[in-house]
């Protein structure tokens, strides 16, 4: 809008400054006229050709000082104007400038923020997955475990020194229970048993 403004102020300066040189252009001929009849006047009168040109040059140095004067001004109005409209338009580049600088700093702190969250929750669920990873090695670990005490087992139960050991154990256990029984009904009947003499009849 300013822009518009200025322009337009251009456009009257040089539309007032184009009339006046017409005027004066228009009243300069209006009087040369005069003067070239009363110079006729002057020439019969006092017969004298060497003053009507100096009256005559006279005027039209005047008139071409007078043009030559509102060009100046109006070339001074024009670089006055030019002047002010670059240092409107440096001065609103300046502001597009820092305007676009501060959203764009502003975009770049945004996205660094969102890096800074999505790396945050990337390194959580890494060091989750890490911890599932450990808790899934040691459980493997308990089976291989489990697995070879079950194979050791399997291996003990099939040698013929475990089945003999088995025996032994499992004919420990009888007679100590075979004792304890015997004597626990003695003590109930208050008698004693011939074991030895009932098995060998």
């Amino acid at each position: 809008m300013k822009f518009i403004f200025i322009l337009l102020k251009i456009y009257m300066k040089k539309l007032f400054v184009t009339t006046l040189i017409i005027t004066l252009s228009i009243d300069c001929y209006s009087q040369n006229k005069l003067v070239k009849s009363k110079g006729g006047s002057l020439l019969n009168n006092v017969s004298s050709k060497s003053e009507n040109e100096n009256l005559k040059n006279l005027l039209i140095d005047s008139k071409d000082d007078f043009i030559k004067n509102s060009l100046n001004v109006l070339l001074k109005d024009i670089q006055d104007i030019n002047n002010e409209l670059e240092d409107n338009l440096s001065k609103n580049i300046e502001k597009l400038i820092k305007e676009n600088k501060e959203y764009l700093n502003q975009l770049e702190n945004e996205y660094r923020s969102k890096l800074k969250e999505e790396h945050a929750q990337i390194s959580e669920l890494k060091k989750s997955v890490d911890d599932i990873l450990k808790i899934k090695d040691m459980e493997l670990k308990i089976v291989n475990l489990k697995i070879n005490e079950i194979n050791k087992n399997l291996k003990n139960l099939s040698s013929d020194e475990y089945i003999k050991k088995f025996k032994k154990d499992l004919k420990k256990q009888l007679e100590e229970f075979k004792e304890s029984t015997i004597d626990s009904f003695e003590d109930k009947l208050k008698i004693k048993l011939d074991t030895i003499n009932n098995e060998k009849n």
